[in-house]
């Protein structure tokens, strides 16, 4: 079975040791998330970026792209000086990808693309002439991929189901819902993905990962991946990095992924009892 995991995200620029990847401590793109990863050929589809700005209130410059990575399958070629269709720049954190350009070519039933996209602060992001890539001017910034199938045959794939998000305290589940209050000190945190969340594919399942994010602290494991065709609740425990105080509050997202691209994300913000 053909492994398709793509889940590249990075900080731009950076000299310092990479924090834990649960921590979002700086600005950061989390995921670009779509309605479906898998279109018909000729369909138009929204990409919109799932991130995070710790400072809060700065004008964040954004630059989208789409490419095709061909046979090396490499998608840091969408931030290489060329070979890229450009969708648009400014302070907008969505794009639309052109019907036009989700197209099939000659006798091809089946065609994957990437999408692109930069996040700078205050700046439009450059391409850096030593790299012959794109940077962001300051060297603080982010950047993500994703994948996006053209199909023109065959069921489409859908983003994993999450059944349930809870936090476990004193033997009790509650849901993690927006404006959830939480006790000091680690929490368990229980992601679980709904019915059908690993589907069928070349023969075989797809295996699922769960990711979570959290603006304090950091979470273990950062990320729980299951065996193919495995849908079971995934554990993580979070750790602020120091007591919240009463009602204050912190971020926490969970992004559940499967092999083809699939991708559910979820964001609350909780305060502190």
């Amino acid at each position: 079975m053909q492994t398709r995991w793509l889940v590249l995200v990075g900080l731009g620029g950076c000299a310092d040791p990479l924090p834990s990847p649960s921590t979002v401590d700086v600005l950061r793109i989390l995921a670009l998330s779509t309605a479906t990863p898998e279109v018909r050929p000729g369909e138009a589809l929204a990409v919109r970026a799932v991130w995070h700005d710790p400072l809060g209130g700065r004008a964040i410059r954004w630059r989208w792209r789409l490419c095709d990575p061909g046979t090396a399958d490499d998608p840091r070629a969408c931030a290489r000086a060329s070979g890229s269709v450009e969708l648009g720049s400014g302070e907008t954190d969505r794009v639309e990808l052109p019907a036009a350009e989700l197209a099939l070519r000659g006798t091809e039933t089946e065609r994957t693309l990437v999408v692109y996209a930069i996040a700078c602060p205050a700046m439009d992001a450059v391409i850096d002439p030593r790299e012959g890539r794109l940077v962001c001017p300051e060297g603080v910034g982010s950047e993500a991929f994703r994948r996006v199938t053209v199909r023109a045959t065959g069921p489409l794939n859908r983003p994993p189901p999450i059944a349930a998000w809870t936090v476990d305290q004193s033997g009790r589940s509650s849901p993690l819902e927006d404006g959830a209050a939480v006790p000091p000190g680690t929490l368990s945190l229980t992601l679980t993905p709904g019915d059908g969340a690993a589907e069928s594919f070349d023969g075989g399942s797809e295996s699922l990962m769960a990711s979570v994010y959290v603006s304090t602290g950091s979470v273990a494991p950062p990320r729980v991946v299951t065996e193919p065709g495995v849908v079971a609740p995934m554990a993580f425990r979070w750790t602020p990095g120091r007591v919240l105080s009463g009602g204050e509050g912190a971020r926490v997202w969970a992004v559940l992924r499967d092999q083809r691209g699939g991708e559910t994300v979820r964001s609350v913000t909780v305060t502190a009892r």
